[in-house]
């Protein structure tokens, strides 16, 4: 179930459970669009298999000036992820090109730029370890296709449930263990900071984090 975090005339900050996709597809109508009404139209995408936060336009003037924000990387995104093999590294900045399989629906993560590939850039962090599992902290600079799942991937750190990333398997309610928590934004109209946190799901604690 969808659940509004916040609404005003212009905008709503929506809580989006696994399972739902952000835009209905040709395959099915369970998603955001067809949830909530017409009008309401998505800023931004998170895969239909992540949770978390999503921003939606009530208006298209709203929607032109949210758009505008995102494609000039105005808005602050963070995610939390749970990996079973842990990073090198406590914290580093990672930059590598992807390149997308159409077909697959899928992307590539390389170290360097290939053709057609664009790049992505994101800043992790460990935040909390139990015997098997690991929480990382996550900070987007880019915003591609599955690019948070690729470059996690690329450094041997599959996200718990992606088997399309090179998990091993999925997780009890289907989930990949990645959450959009932590949306930050001027609104549209009134050019007020606002920001918006959730919390870990609890599904999560169950892994020791």
């Amino acid at each position: 179930m969808i659940t509004i975090i916040y609404e005003d005339v212009d905008i709503a900050v929506v809580h989006k459970p696994t399972g739902l996709a952000s835009q209905a597809t040709a395959f099915g109508n369970n998603s955001i669009s067809s949830t909530l009404p017409e009008t309401w139209q998505p800023v931004h995408r998170l895969d239909q298999r992540v949770s978390g936060l999503v921003l939606l336009a009530k208006n298209t003037e709203s929607f032109t000036v949210l758009s505008k924000a995102f494609a000039n990387r105005q808005v602050n995104k963070k995610y939390r992820a749970v990996v079973a093999n842990q990073p090198l590294q406590a914290s580093a900045t990672l930059i590598h090109w992807l390149l997308k399989n159409g077909k697959q629906q899928k992307v590539k993560a390389f170290s360097k730029a290939v053709a057609h590939s664009v790049e992505a850039q994101l800043s992790y962090v460990l935040v909390l370890s139990s015997l098997k599992y690991h929480l990382l902290d996550i900070t987007l600079v880019t915003g591609r296709f599955h690019q948070i799942r690729a470059q996690l991937a690329a450094i041997n750190c599959a996200i718990v449930g992606d088997v399309k990333y090179g998990y091993k398997r999925t997780t009890p309610d289907g989930s990949i263990f990645l959450q959009s928590y932590y949306l930050a934004f001027k609104h549209p109209a009134t050019k007020a900071p606002l920001h918006f946190e959730i919390n870990m799901p609890e599904l999560w604690h169950k892994y020791g984090l």
